[in-house]
């Protein structure tokens, strides 16, 4: 019998320079990438072929922007905005917030 456990997956984050993302956490078990854009959005993609994120985690000199493309965008991947933090930043540096006097 085996339960699941979100901590009992194996993750790996590459960092390698790019001009468009900051780094990419991989999830080989589930299929799933995480991906830290440079504008500050962070999305996870779903159904990524798990052959690619192999691939990206022991091909250390592989373009980030390259594989994203290829295997996140151009794919049968799919994917939910998790975080922004332009809007959290908007947000608290709103000029219209009352304050208390």
């Amino acid at each position: 019998m085996s339960t699941y456990s979100p901590y009992s997956t194996y993750t790996m984050l590459t960092y390698q320079s790019s001009s468009f993302i900051s780094y990419i956490r991989t999830d080989v078990l589930r299929g799933t990438c995480d991906v830290q854009f440079k504008d500050g959005k962070f999305y996870t993609y779903y159904n990524v072929s798990r052959r690619a994120l192999l691939n990206l985690e022991l091909n250390k000199s592989m373009s980030l922007g390259f594989w994203f493309n290829r295997n996140c965008v151009n794919s049968n991947a799919t994917y939910s905005l998790v975080f922004d933090v332009n809007k959290v930043y908007a947000f608290q540096t709103n000029p219209y917030v009352l304050s208390a006097a």
